[in-house]
């Protein structure tokens, strides 16, 4: 789970990732890399959904795809959220 306060920030970062995939798509991005993206991505929804606490977990996460992805600034409104 997520702390409750930042759950619905945690879905708008998760739509956000899913609009950079399609973008990157559309910039010709290698498969291969999209789909590291993607897997990377799919991550994220299983620790809203399990019973402990992963807010520290998700955020870590979420700032690493960004950092690694070129997407900082999906990072930064999850943060300003």
């Amino acid at each position: 789970m997520i702390e409750n306060q930042k759950q619905k920030k945690a879905i708008q970062a998760i739509q956000d990732l899913i609009v950079k995939a399609r973008n990157f798509s559309y910039q010709n991005m290698s498969y291969e890399r999209l789909a590291e993206f993607l897997d990377d991505l799919e991550y994220l929804p299983s620790l809203i959904v399990e019973d402990k606490d992963n807010t520290i977990l998700f955020e870590d996460y979420l700032r690493d795809i960004c950092d690694r992805n070129c997407c900082m600034d999906v990072f930064i409104r999850y943060d300003k959220r």
